[in-house]
This record gives structure tokens, sequence and C-alpha cells, in this order.
């Protein structure tokens, strides 16, 4: 037990070190967090996060990433994109559908993958997130329309990559194991159940606040025991769903219009310190629990060649074709087409389909991994130092950060 107290110390004051350290140097938080993780872990050995946590490790990583993109979707108000709603919905449906394709054929073609994994690769590399988009996008300090799209698009594929990839597995399962259809329709109502849910709660949270029938003091207490009820119960009638309930009720509460601006405000600045906490000590855990061997498994040229073609050929492709007629100007179309890091969402729905598709007999469920690995790495690494020069050059940026509400 000591050793366990002492270990998730060292792992939650490594990710807050990393945070200052990106503070004083002016640099990517996201960046120093995955260089301090691989260093501690695969590279010196010094801490394992999954001997240290031994089953708390999953949920603990669930939880966190649940309340990460509830504090993210808590953010999201309809009535700060009037103009830009459209290109928002077609980057995250038509620019969604056009990375999920291209992805999973150039990793059929260039990875060499079975279709099998290389469509569910395609799912989840839909997915940025706010884990990782949200740091960079408050260090560079974006003009407000690029910073808006990406958080946006961040926030809604993060549930959606994962609920593509359980579909794919799924279709994989009636495939293999002549199971059916029938036996999978749960899939389908387990989403909307998951949604209502979230919606639900949300709702009535926020209904309760604004007849002022819960003290300020208890309003996050009970929003963060309500997101912890929201996500679990959805995971327990089906894993994935989880993540598509609380967006549906960070959403709900964000745009109610029983949500004064006052509880909002509060709710909001506890969720942002949380989910900076979370941030960097899940990423710091994941990142050190990586193995030597997984590292090494980058630099095989099939994953190497398909990581560069999702990020250079994949991800502009896909976002201009979405944002092709918008109102966005071609210097914000730019930075939005490079501007794509991928994070711990990714990692840990990949650990998890991986397990599932090797169950099917497929041996490159092993590889799933480590290209997830190397495109994570691969991705902060270049978007977290190219993110401020490149918006810079753009003209891009401006004084007040955008994160920072009046």
């Amino acid at each position: 037990m000591e050793d366990m107290m002492i270990g998730f110390s060292l792992l939650v004051l490594i990710g807050a070190l990393s945070q200052l350290l990106a503070w004083r140097f002016d640099f990517p938080a996201i960046l120093i967090m995955t260089v301090a993780g691989i260093l501690v872990g695969p590279i010196f050995g010094w801490l394992e996060p999954d001997r240290i946590l031994c089953e708390l490790y999953s949920p603990l990583i669930s939880i966190a990433v649940a309340l990460i993109l509830f504090e993210g979707s808590l953010s999201l108000e309809f009535r700060e994109i009037d103009d830009l709603r459209k290109s928002i919905f077609r980057l995250v449906t038509v620019g969604v559908f056009v990375s999920f394709i291209l992805t999973s054929i150039l990793l059929i073609m260039i990875g060499d993958f079975h279709w099998l994994p290389a469509f569910t690769l395609g799912a989840i590399f839909v997915v940025t997130g706010p884990t990782v988009i949200i740091p960079l996008l408050r260090q560079a300090n974006l003009s407000a329309r690029p910073a808006k799209v990406l958080k946006w698009e961040g926030i809604i594929v993060d549930p959606l990559g994962a609920l593509m990839g359980l579909f794919v597995v799924r279709v994989g399962f009636i495939f293999y194991q002549n199971d059916g259809l029938a036996s999978h329709l749960p899939f389908f109502w387990s989403c909307i159940v998951a949604v209502a849910f979230g919606i639900a709660v949300g709702h009535l949270l926020i209904r309760l606040f604004g007849n002022e029938k819960v003290p300020e003091y208890l309003r996050t207490t009970l929003t963060f025991s309500g997101v912890l009820l929201v996500y679990s119960i959805s995971e327990w009638v089906m894993s994935e769903v989880g993540l598509l309930a609380v967006t549906a009720m960070g959403l709900t509460m964000a745009n109610s219009k029983h949500g004064h601006l006052h509880i909002l405000k509060q709710l909001r600045e506890f969720k942002e310190n949380i989910s900076i906490l979370l941030v960097s000590t899940v990423f710091i855990i994941l990142t050190a629990s990586l193995t030597r061997d997984s590292l090494l498994a980058i630099f095989e040229w099939p994953l190497l060649l398909s990581i560069l073609g999702i990020l250079f050929l994949v991800r502009p492709i896909s976002v201009q074709t979405s944002l092709l007629r918008s109102p966005l100007s071609m210097q914000e179309r730019a930075l939005i087409s490079w501007i794509a890091p991928r994070g711990i969402v990714a990692m840990t729905v990949t650990g998890f389909f991986a397990q599932e598709i090797a169950e099917l007999g497929i041996e490159d469920a092993e590889r799933m991994l480590p290209i997830t690995l190397g495109l994570v790495v691969t991705s902060v690494a270049l978007h977290g130092l190219t993110i401020k020069p490149l918006a810079k050059r753009l003209g891009l940026t401006k004084v007040k950060n955008p994160w920072e509400k009046a």
C-alpha cells in the first residue's frame, strides 16, 4: 500500500512539474509530459505504473478521461459558433468519414495490416481529443475562429472515434463468428440509452442549480458525482459508450436555458483545474507504462510510413475536403489541416480493441498499439513544436488567451 501511495504521488508530481516547466520555458506541456513519461518508464525503468496501481490502473485512466471529456464539453456553447456551425458539422461528419476511409486504406496498402485492425485504427485515428488539443491551443494563443473549430472538433470526435471503432469490431465479430446482426443490435440501443441518460442527468443538475435547490459549495461535488455515475452506468451497459454519455451531459448543461452564467463559470473553473491535473497525471501514467519493444516498433518502415501518411496526407485532404467553401480563410484552413494531435483516448481505446481482435486469431492485433503509440508521440511532438510559430506565421494569434473568459 505504501509503495502504491508513493508511486502514485511521484506520477502526479512529475505531471505537475512538467506543466510548470512548460509554463516557465514557454514550451508545449504535452511534449514535456511525453518525454518525462518515456524517461521514467521505458528508458530508465524508475516507475512502472501498471505495477504501482495494479487493478486500479484501467479504472483510473477511464474515469480520468471521462472527467476530462466532460470538462471540455461543458465549454461547448452553441452560441459561440453561430458563424461556424456548418464548418464544424462538416468537419466532424464529412471530414471524419474521409479520414476514416483514407487512413484504413493507407494502413492496408502501406502498413500491410489485416482489414479488421486497419479499419478499427482508421476509426480510432479520427480522434484528437481535449486531452491533447486544449493544452496546445492554450499555449499557442490562437485567434478565436481556428481555436473554436479545433476545440469543438477535438471534443466531439473523441467519443465518435471510440464508437466507430467499436462498430468496426462488432462487424468483425459478425464476419468471423457468424453471430448474426441481431445479436449486435444492442450496440445501437446502448448509444441511444447513453445519450438519453447523459442528457437527463445534465438537465436535472442544471435545473437544481438554477432553482437554488443546491448550495454553491455542493454544486461541483454533485456534478463530479453525476459524471462518475453517468460514465460508470453507461460503461456497464456497453463498453466505450460512457464517453458519449458524459459528452451529452456536458453539452446539455452548457446549453441549457436554466444554466445561469455564474453557475457555469463556477463549474468550469473547478473542472478546468481538475482537468489540468488529470491530463498531466494520466499522460505520465500512459507513457511511463510503455515498453522498450513498443518504442522500437515505431521505427519499422511500414508503420513509420503509415504515420507520416496520416499526418501529411490524410489530415490535410480530409480537412480541405470538408471545409471547402467554408467562411474560414485559407490561412485558418491551413492551420486546421496540420493540427491533429492524438493522445490518451487513442491509446486506451486501441489497447482495448487490440485484445478483442486478438481473440479472433488475427496476428496484426499486436501491431495496433505500437503504431498508435508512434502516431501519438509523433503528432504530439510535431504539432506541439510547430503550432505556435505556424500560427504566428499565418497571422492567427491574438494577445488575449481565448480560453480565459471574462
